[in-house]
């Protein structure tokens, strides 16, 4: 019997080309390792995607990329606010037309064309290749769009005319799509029955030679000096990583720290709520929280590395069950104990599956405070339950279950 890989690779014979278009925030995200799997499946692998709007100051990515032997294209933007929703959807949009009209001109076909969002901006510039070049399109879903639109602060006739066209278009952009793929099979549901089409489902993917456990000392000394300057290596640091949003509830942070004073809370990131906590933090005067920009995605591993346990916060909501951030899959791979304040989320399951931390809604404040306090007294038990999450990790994350992924839909 032949297996995936053998048909994968007679396959390859004829198919040697991918384009990976991807909007970034912060960075590729995921986008990175899929890239990165594809070049190890001996495909010709080009990047398309802009300098990251939430930090223009870190050096560009096709910089790190052609480390692994990836071609990357930085699309030209203008510098515009981020936060506003029609300045976001310029963003995008004029992201899409250059995004084309730079492939176009660049006279390259590619076999495979691999949209990873926004949705549909970036499945519109796929599907402008397919119709000229031929390139089959792979749709990868990580968000609800424009369901989101619903938790935006809008004028309500502009929010119900956004969301009805955003799924029209999605309709009509998902008839053209040869394969879907989303992040977990709660999503793979939703957008199964939404677009008639089997989706296929890839976790996450991470390095997991880059982002694993190190003694906490020994990351401390890889950080840059304006970093070690605000952090206390002795004392019990609880981390949280990422974006600064209404969504993911950061303001929960500053009540854990007022219960807990004798530890550390790092909070690394941006976002629209980021201005509003560093006031809550200093009108409270929380001397035992940090607020940290962001750091370039080589440092993470290392900003990981010094804490004895991460934090993962979300609103209550019902739209967050599908959740299952970037930040949750390099905790998990660090190696710590992942606290979840969470409502029930994908994330929150997979941490009580792996046993890799706890769960606790957001209206029980208290029990997380008790369960904080319970691990920081217990070395030992923070220690068995972070070699549940690295193991996590790398049962469900790396780059070599990506291959096994993409080698499906790609033959």
């Amino acid at each position: 019997m032949i297996s995936i890989k053998e048909k994968f690779d007679k396959k390859q014979k004829g198919r040697k080309s991918a384009c990976l278009i991807t909007f970034s925030d912060f960075g590729l995200g995921r986008g990175e390792p899929i890239a990165r799997a594809m070049k190890d499946m001996n495909l010709e692998v080009l990047v398309v995607t802009n300098r990251p709007v939430y930090s223009r100051s870190f050096k560009p990515i096709k910089d790190s990329l052609t480390n692994y032997g990836i071609d990357a294209l930085e699309v030209p933007l203008p510098r515009l606010p981020y936060n506003n929703i029609a300045l976001r959807l310029v963003y995008y949009t004029l992201f899409t037309f250059l995004s084309a009209l730079i492939l176009l001109k660049s006279r390259r076909k590619f076999d495979f064309c691999y949209s990873r969002g926004p949705q549909p901006f970036t499945d519109i510039s796929c599907y402008i290749l397919k119709i000229l070049k031929g390139s089959k399109i792979i749709s990868d879903i990580t968000d609800l769009w424009p369901d989101a639109l619903e938790y935006v602060p809008l004028n309500i006739f502009v929010k119900r005319t956004l969301i009805l066209f955003g799924h029209a278009v999605n309709s009509l952009i998902w008839s053209k799509i040869d394969v879907i793929v989303t992040h977990n099979e709660l999503m793979a549901y939703i957008l199964s029955k939404r677009s008639g089409k089997k989706t296929h489902v890839i976790y996450g993917a991470i390095d997991l030679e880059k982002f694993k456990p190190m003694q906490k000392h020994e990351a401390f000394q890889k950080l840059p000096k304006n970093i070690r300057e605000k952090l206390n290596l002795n004392s019990f640091i609880i981390l949280y990583a990422g974006l600064l949003g209404s969504f993911q509830n950061p303001e929960i942070i500053l009540k854990l720290a007022q219960y807990i004073n004798d530890a550390l809370f790092v909070i690394i990131g941006t976002g629209p709520l980021k201005e509003k906590l560093i006031k809550e933090k200093e009108a409270q005067k929380l001397f035992n929280v940090e607020i940290l920009d962001n750091v370039p995605n080589s440092l993470m591993p290392f900003v990981y590395n010094i804490a004895d346990l991460f934090l993962l916060t979300y609103a209550s909501s019902g739209f967050l069950k599908i959740g299952l951030p970037k930040k949750f899959i390099e905790y998990a791979a660090c190696g710590r104990p992942i606290v979840c304040i969470t409502p029930e989320c994908v994330a929150s399951k997979l941490c009580c599956k792996w046993k890799a931390g706890y769960t606790i809604p957001p209206e029980k404040l208290e029990d997380a405070v008790h369960i904080i306090l319970e691990l920081k007294s217990k070395v030992n038990i923070r220690k068995s339950i972070g070699n549940n999450a690295r193991k996590m990790a790398e049962s469900l994350f790396s780059i070599e279950k990506v291959k096994e992924k993409l080698q499906v839909f790609l033959i």
